[in-house]
């Protein structure tokens, strides 16, 4: 991989790093045209109750987001917290634009969800928390 192949990637922030309220947190849409594969970072902190995280693709921005089929997490929960956790989603054939959906269940959970866009699939063989 040369350096312009670095340059090519994209990371993006779809739910800020905060402590959120027992609710359900939309992330930012995020544009994936022109890419091939997101990796699905959510970085938990203190998870008070339990934390479901899934991904949500739509056509068009601002368009109505429907889950993609395989994309979430298992649910992090209070006692395997601060932590790490990754999925793969391959592009080809999903929807334009994509953001991850935070469930916080019962109290505040403190999270962030990132997604790194690549221009290539890798399919490496590595292991993710969910592949898509």
């Amino acid at each position: 991989m040369g350096l312009s192949d670095v340059a090519a990637f994209k990371a993006a922030k779809t739910i800020i790093p905060a402590d959120y309220a027992a609710a359900t947190t939309n992330g930012v849409e995020v544009d994936t045209m022109g890419y091939h594969q997101a990796l699905i970072v959510v970085n938990a902190g203190v998870i008070t109750t339990t934390l479901d995280v899934h991904i949500e693709a739509a056509t068009t921005s601002g368009g109505t987001f429907v889950d993609v089929t395989g994309a979430a997490f298992d649910q992090i929960l209070a006692a395997g917290d601060e932590k790490v956790v990754v999925g793969r989603i391959n592009l080809d054939g999903t929807n334009r634009y994509i953001r991850a959906v935070g469930v916080s269940v019962g109290a505040a959970n403190l999270y962030g969800v990132s997604i790194m866009l690549t221009p290539m699939f890798t399919g490496d063989g590595s292991t993710f928390d969910f592949e898509v």
